[in-house]
């Protein structure tokens, strides 16, 4: 009676020690909700309808919408964020694309247009480039741009959201990138930037001012911009004439033309 009793009861104690395995439990857990979401990502209750453009100034909202129409239809829920991104900027040129949606049919695109800073000599006309060299427009004429034109380089092939191909001196276009980047505060004031090639093959620059002033430098920093707005505007309130002002070398130089009375100056 004993033994029948205690192999009746052991395996009830038994049971009453076993712990919960929370780990398990959440797995299980989470593929259910897998499950049950799958059904809803595959349906067409969440099927764009409407697409938002917000941000663009510029850029028409049609010319975005034509290079993602393709996702009306899609499920919202399965819309991948990097994918709408790159579809975006291989044929418009934003800098950046934030995807949100709106339940239950809406997709929004949230971008911000790139900032035209310089142009390149194209064919017959222009192509207005940002400070990362990605192609922004293509234009006859430069009127109504307060831009500077980048010489020096010889324009393959251009093409807008893309860099441009170069027949001669691409591999100084990097160089003269980050020089536009460093002279943003000044761009406006300047009509041409000209790239020049020494015999051994390194690059220097030379700056063209819109009132007529022309600045030498091998290379560009913030810092040096600074100066060469200091020292252009003191060379303006001097009134010393028009001339070239050489900041290559750590004293900068500065050398009227020919045409002026005015002797160089250190």
């Amino acid at each position: 009676m004993d033994r029948w009793n205690e192999s009746r009861y052991y395996p009830y104690g038994n049971r009453r020690k076993r712990k919960i395995n929370y780990k398990r439990l959440l797995l299980s857990l989470g593929f259910l909700c897998i499950i049950s979401l799958m059904p809803m990502v595959c349906s067409s209750f969440f099927a764009i309808k409407d697409i938002k453009i917000i941000g663009n100034n510029s850029i028409p909202s049609e010319e975005i919408l034509a290079a993602v129409d393709y996702y009306y239809g899609m499920n919202l829920l399965a819309v991948n964020e990097d994918q709408v991104k790159q579809a975006l900027q291989a044929t418009v040129p934003v800098k950046e694309v934030n995807v949100h949606y709106k339940l239950p049919h809406t997709l929004v695109l949230e971008v911000k247009e790139r900032e035209i800073a310089a142009a390149l000599n194209y064919l017959s006309g222009f192509a207005l480039i940002d400070t990362q060299g990605i192609v922004v427009k293509l234009v006859s004429r430069l009127e109504t741009y307060a831009i500077p034109v980048v010489t020096g380089f010889k324009v393959a092939d251009a093409k807008v959201a893309e860099k441009p191909e170069f027949e001669a001196n691409e591999a100084h276009f990097e160089a003269m990138l980050e020089l536009i980047d460093s002279a943003k505060p000044i761009l406006n004031e300047l009509s041409e930037i000209n790239l020049a090639i020494d015999g051994n093959n390194n690059p220097s620059f030379y700056l063209y001012t819109l009132d007529g002033y022309q600045v030498f430098l091998d290379e560009c920093d913030d810092k040096k911009i600074t100066t060469l707005q200091e020292l252009l505007a003191d060379i303006r309130k001097r009134d010393v004439g028009k001339g070239l002002l050489d900041i290559s070398h750590n004293t900068p130089i500065f050398k009227p033309f020919p045409s002026s009375d005015s002797r160089e100056r250190r």
